[in-house]
């Protein structure tokens, strides 16, 4: 029994409680943290008798629980110990806690169970204790025992701790005790003290290899930075496991090594007095989970704070109730998803087991910084904030719930368990088992709150994405509530009942959109509200019992669209957050100063209609204020006495001319200061913020010199095209600056930049009167990494970039002068990774074989560039682009792996290419092509050169092809692999001289060469590509794969010449198109042959059939259209169009259509329809329009309804319907009917109808029944005996379904 307290570590009941865990046990690498010197002199000290005690002593990190560890499992197996007990001081032992915690240590008390003696309260908790205590106390009898305070002095004394012991471990009847400390105290020299030193050198790296492997480690490059790095951890083992823990993320990059050698750069060379893992951790920022990192430890760390540990699965509630896992789809999922980020912490040492799978936040804020990650200021953390109440508010918009521990109200979620979909906690009482924790998620909440009992003692309920329209039933009678959460509540249209909830202390309900009323007096119970977060409301004014809450500390009310005024806030002096953003609105406050709440720290004002906000004077403790987007604001008010205040945003206040005359001098503590998209035409005298975004200020012309802004770190003043002058002097005390971005602003001259020792960014794209540079060198600014100078065409002179070694990206794309100095300095910039020397111009280039880190190489439209040298030791390129070069040889490329994009466009004298082998690339297969690029596996788009120049008479002879005059308009590509690439005039020239080309099949894209996508390059294409790869794969248009298709892609005017090919194409795909209102317009003779269509994101489409075009319609052939993300579609078709021009339609699809109200009209049935798919058409009332009689469509097999929140009427009858698909279509009506007329019905599936009562089919083809979340249904009554094959039944929170009439199976099937 006792085996297990002798090897007893903190991890070991939390991986028999979790299997999941096992990965904690660190048994392995514990000799590589322990000076073994260390381990043999306290086992020494120990076998002497006068040695009662030993305290080890050292820093915080340098392992001081890691070598108590390995001396009493040395002291154990040499016999001096038979048991060795820890007690963590770094908690606080409440209750039972503590025997609780030793008799686990002991095997008296189940891992299974641990909960359970916790959760006793009453008459026989003080009887239980005492049995505990008497088995504890029985354990240890005539035993040699080891006791182990960890952290001693934190929050337990080890005075303290003994005479609790001495008690509960009986120890007069043990055999012997000795106790082992640690502590972070300064030593003193006592004897008994043996002081813990950092890791040898020798020790860091085999702990370093251990974390992250030998096959990593075994990487001479990664060895070697390991080495460096190791030294700046101070070798420490907690900071060389969180060191590994960001190697580990890095080493999965393709240029992570790079990464790493610069944040070893950059940590080297800051002027930081203390070096900070948060250097390291933030080179590598994006590839870390950013939750892992933010929200559930930089955030949640205040849930610790008073609490000092909670076990591991309410943590994850926790996290999981704060957002910071993200939307709650699936609770398993949400679940395991906490479960991985929580092994993330442990692994990072950011989180310290205790015992039996409790932990807490390691405070040692030495080994990393995790402030230093919040740069965002508002930051978009959709959390409620529950720790956030704990203490003052750190600036994040989030509820709170940590502030219950402080005042004592609530004790926690209590014992979670996570099963079944739902997370709940169940303690046991006199009374039996008591709920006091549910989170529910979907449209079964309501159905399993009804199969609870004892709900009026809950205390903490979140329903995620219910369904419900109204919870008054449910919640009227849970008296005992604490935190309510109702989050995504869509459906809910129903407030209005005063809830006695007397205890509730947070409240959220978000997302409820279609919630349009509460009441006056709704608050009028909830007296001790400190948290309210309502979002989405459409409430015209806030209920006047809310302006009562003198608790609350939190108040969210974003994006509630339509009140217009807040009320005077005189009740609310302990108000931390105001958060009002999205209230579009909103116009003004009653209050005309914020004296009433001067413990406001979050004050978000931003997306609001305000024109003038009260006074801040009083906001002594403010840190964010965001009024982004405030298009009203004219005036910002005195903002000097804001001492403590970090951000300030100002971006897109269009109207704010000015700030207050007095708030020249911002406060002193700025962090970020964003005044983007304003008209400020100067800035503040004196500013020392360390991030200022001044980006698309259109009346600065001038930046004067600000010598307060000693600390900027980020200038960012791109798109400010105003902007003309830099005063000479205004970068010069800048030193700490790192990123300067100037992209798109009219400067002419740039002042010198040679201080800035820190600069990794210097970003001037787009500075087109730029003509002159003033540094005659950059040998100062070692640390630059990227430069951009792309389109400055009017840059005179670019100074010698030789000394710029560290350089990864140089974009000098159009930079001319460039052709004047050559290209010499790439010779010195071996860590390049990024080079574009586009349209420069540049006639030779030196030897390529010093890039090998190069990943994107563009040479252009270099047309006097005959070679590159050495291109073949590029073999790390993604992206080579070759085009308008005069380049007549390229190396064999097959060894060039990671190849995506090869682009020859206009190589007009590289040889090896005929026309023969390119009108092969149109079909099916890729004949061989030259320089091995056949052989390129990973190759995605191959952009082919064009051979010949169109002559004189024959381009005179091309009439109905005005493009040809210019080759470059548009592009044509083939679908297949890889994606392959040709001019529109290369391509109709073949087309041209091969007529027959387009009468087999082919699968073809014409895009614009220089197209309207976010990247302007064929690349981008690809994601379109493979969305069209999955509609043949349907069974409607699998027809087409083996036929001829179209896609037209990324127009503003209809490509001209394309229409040969479009006449000749079975299937179209029209994406992302703005040439036509109408599809119609497009032309009856190019449109003749087609027989499918699919129109994707044509936002400026109002519909698919015009009026006045009928005989022209009727000659089409279509019989499959799908429309998809036409945010403009209001009809299919304009005015009263004859019924003949919809005669072959057979297949419609409509998806994402917002604004479309109907999709036929009763006199223009598509009477050859057989499938009709609606979805997420938001304000769709009616599929076909009523009329009377009802009309019928006698052909239409298939009918599939999906998330249609205002569809009321089907309004047809469909005798030959075999499918029908109805899904989270609320208000939908006499759907009974539909079903009742449908007398072929194979498959019916349905959930949230609300309105559907009864079901009545004689169908006997009936295979597949599916009922969910249908409230009101209550009998189904079929006509069939017998089935004719196996039914696939489900049937779920159908709760007044009555037995099955007609059919004793399909009863039977039910009822299972």
């Amino acid at each position: 029994m006792l085996e297990g307290a002798k090897s007893m570590c903190a991890g070991a009941a939390m991986s028999r409680s979790d299997p999941h865990c096992t990965r904690f046990m660190l048994f392995g690498i514990l000799s590589a943290m322990a000076s073994s010197t260390v381990v043999q002199r306290g086992v020494d000290m120990f076998r002497e008798r006068s040695v009662e005690k030993i305290i080890l002593v050292g820093v915080s990190g340098v392992g001081k629980t890691w070598t108590a560890k390995q001396l009493s499992k040395h002291a154990i197996k040499e016999g001096l110990f038979e048991i060795a007990l820890w007690v963590f001081c770094n908690r606080k032992y409440h209750g039972t806690a503590l025997s609780e915690s030793i008799a686990r240590q002991l095997s008296l008390l189940p891992i299974a169970d641990e909960w359970e003696v916790e959760d006793k309260k009453g008459g026989k908790e003080e009887e239980n204790h005492e049995d505990l205590q008497t088995m504890i106390a029985k354990s240890l009898e005539k035993k040699k025992v080891l006791l182990i305070f960890d952290d001693e002095g934190n929050k337990m004394k080890e005075g303290q701790i003994i005479l609790e012991l001495e008690t509960l471990l009986n120890l007069p009847n043990v055999s012997s005790y000795k106790v082992l400390i640690t502590s972070t105290n300064a030593p003193t020299g006592s004897k008994d003290e043996i002081l813990v030193k950092p890791l040898s050198v020798e020790e860091s790296l085999s702990l370093f290899r251990d974390r992250v492997g030998r096959r990593v480690y075994e990487d001479l490059v990664i060895k070697d930075l390991a080495e460096k790095f190791i030294k700046e951890t101070k070798y420490f083992p907690a900071a060389i496991m969180l060191m590994a823990k960001a190697f580990s993320y890095f080493v999965q990059c393709d240029s992570g090594t790079q990464m790493l050698e610069s944040a070893l750069k950059e940590t080297a060379e800051s002027d930081s007095k203390n070096y900070n893992l948060a250097w390291l951790l933030h080179s590598g920022y994006d590839m870390l989970p950013r939750s892992v990192l933010i929200d559930c430890c930089r955030h949640g760390s205040r849930f610790f704070r008073n609490r000092g540990s909670i076990h591991y699965s309410e943590l994850i509630a926790y996290w999981i109730l704060e957002g910071y896992l993200g939307h709650v789809e699936c609770m398993e999922k949400a679940y395991e998803k906490g479960h991985s980020v929580f092994m993330e912490l442990v692994d990072c040492q950011l989180l310290k087991k205790l015992d039996s799978g409790y932990v807490v936040m390691d405070s040692d804020r030495a080994i990393v910084n995790l402030d230093d990650f919040d740069h965002c200021g508002f930051g978009g953390t959709s959390s409620l904030g529950l720790a956030d109440l704990l203490e003052d508010c750190e600036g994040t918009t989030s509820l709170g719930l940590a502030y219950l521990f402080e005042d004592g109200e609530w004790e926690g979620f209590g014992r979670i368990s996570q099963a079944d979909g739902m997370i709940k906690s169940v303690c046991s009482t006199k009374m039996g088992q008591k709920l006091s924790t549910l989170f529910l998620n979907g449209n079964r909440c309501l159905e399993i709150l009804d199969s609870f009992s004892g709900l009026e003692e809950l205390q903490v309920l979140a329903l995620f994405n219910p369904t419900a329209k109204s919870l008054t039933q449910h919640l009227s009678k849970m008296h005992q509530l604490i935190v309510l959460v109702l989050r995504g509540c869509d459906f809910l249209v129903e407030m209005d009942h005063k809830f006695e909830l007397t205890r509730l202390t947070v409240l959220e309900i978000s997302n409820a959109s279609s919630l349009k009323t509460i009441p006056d007096d709704f608050f009028a119970h909830m007296l001790q509200l400190q948290s309210l977060h309502i979002s989405e409301l459409k409430v015209d004014h806030l209920p006047s019992s809310l302006y009562n809450l003198k608790e609350l500390r939190q108040l969210i009310l974003r994006g509630c669209s339509c009140f217009q005024t807040i009320d005077s806030l005189k009740n609310f002096k302990n108000l931390t957050v105001l958060d009002v953003s999205g209230a579009t609105s909103l116009t003004k406050f009653i209050d005309k100063t914020f004296r009433h709440t001067p413990k406001l720290q979050t004050l978000n004002l931003s997306h609001t209609s305000i024109n003038r906000i009260p006074k801040l004077k009083d906001l002594g403790q403010l840190t964010h204020l965001s009024l982004r987007s405030c298009k009203l604001l004219d005036r910002l008010p005195k903002t000097d006495l804001l001492t403590s205040l970090q951000t300030l945003d100002l971006s897109g206040a269009i109207k704010c001319k000015e700030f207050h005359e007095q708030s020249q001098k911002l406060p002193s503590d700025l962090k970020i200061l964003d005044i983007s998209q304003t008209p400020l035409e100067k800035l503040p005298f004196e500013i020392n913020a360390h991030h200022l975004f001044i980006k698309h200020c259109l009346r600065l012309q001038k930046l004067p010199c600000i010598e307060a802004l000693k600390d900027l770190e980020v200038l960012d003043l791109s798109g400010s095209s105003s902007l003309v002058e830099i005063e000479d002097q205004f970068f010069s005390h800048l030193s700490f600056l790192q990123i300067l971005n100037l992209s798109k602003t009219g400067i002419k001259t740039l002042p010198s930049v040679s201080k800035l020792k820190n600069l990794r960014q210097l970003l001037l794209s787009g500075c087109i009167a730029l003509t002159e540079i003033k540094d005659t060198s950059f040998e100062q600014m070692s640390c630059l990494q990227n430069l951009d100078l792309s389109d400055c065409t009017n840059l005179k002179a670019l100074p010698p970039l030789e000394t710029l070694s560290n350089l990864k990206e140089l974009n000098l794309c159009g930079v001319s002068s460039l052709k004047k100095i050559g290209a010499g300095f790439l010779e010195h910039m071996s860590h390049l990774q990024i080079l574009d020397l586009s349209e420069t111009q540049i006639g030779w280039l030196p030897s390529m074989s010093n890039l090998k880190s190069l990943r994107q190489l563009s040479i252009r439209g270099c047309e006097d560039l005959p070679t590159v040298p050495n291109l073949e030791v590029l073999m790390s390129l993604e992206v080579l682009d070759l085009s308008g070069t005069g380049v007549t040889h390229i190396p064999s490329l097959e060894n060039f792996s990671n190849l995506r994009q090869l682009l020859l466009r206009g190589c007009s004298n590289l040889k090896g290419f005929l026309h023969g082998e390119m009108i092969d690339l149109l079909g099916t297969t890729v004949k061989e092509l030259p320089y091995g690029i056949s052989k390129l596996t990973h190759l995605e788009c191959l952009d082919l050169p064009h051979k010949e120049k169109i002559q004189g008479a024959e381009s005179r002879n091309m009439k109905s092809l005005p493009e040809v005059d210019d080759p470059n308009q548009w592009s044509m590509s083939s679908f297949d692999n890889p994606h392959i690439a040709m001019s529109g005039i290369q391509f109709l020239q073949i087309f041209k001289k091969n007529p027959s080309l387009l009468e087999t099949r082919f699968h073809l894209c014409v895009h614009p060469t220089k197209g309207k996508n976010k990247k302007g390059d064929t690349y981008s294409y690809r994601n379109d590509h493979i969305f069209r790869d999955i509609l043949f794969r349907t069974a409607e248009f699998d027809c087409f794969k083996e036929q001829r298709s179209l896609e037209i892609h990324g127009f503003d005017l209809f490509p001209s010449g394309v229409g040969d090919v479009l006449c000749n194409a079975d299937c179209v795909f029209f994406i992302n198109n703005t040439f036509n209102k109408w599809f119609s317009d497009i032309g009856v003779s190019s449109l003749q042959a087609i027989k499918g269509c699919w129109i994707e994101r044509c936002t400026k489409m109002e519909g698919v059939f015009q009026a006045g075009k009928e005989d022209d319609i009727a000659e089409l052939g279509l019989e499959i259209l799908g429309i998809s993300n036409a945010k403009n579609l209001s009809s299919i078709y304009s005015g009263n169009l004859h019924c003949q021009s919809f005669q072959k339609l057979k297949c419609l699809y409509l998806d994402c259509c917002p604004k479309l109200s109907t999709v036929f009209s009763s006199s223009q049935l598509p009477e050859n329809l057989k499938v009709l798919q609606v979805r997420f058409c938001d304000k769709l009332e009616t599929v076909f329009e009523q009329s009377s009689p009802e009309p019928k469509l006698q052909n239409l097999e298939t009918l599939c309804l999906w998330e249609l929140p205002e569809l009321t009427s089907v309004g047809c009858r469909l005798p030959s319907l075999q499918t029908l698909k109805v899904w989270e279509c609320p208000k939908l009506q006499k759907l009974e009917d539909t079903i009742r007329l449908a007398e072929s019905i194979q498959t019916l599936w349905i959930s949230n109808v609300v309105d559907l009562k009864n079901i009545y089919s004689e169908s006997r083809q009936l295979e597949t029944l599916i009922l969910e979340s249908c409230p009101m249904l209550e009998t189904i009554v079929t006509s069939l005996q017998q089935p004719q094959s196996p039914m696939t039944v489900k049937i779920k929170s159908c709760n007044k379904l009555k037995p099955v009439s007609g059919s004793n199976t399909l009863s039977e099937s039910i009822m299972q």
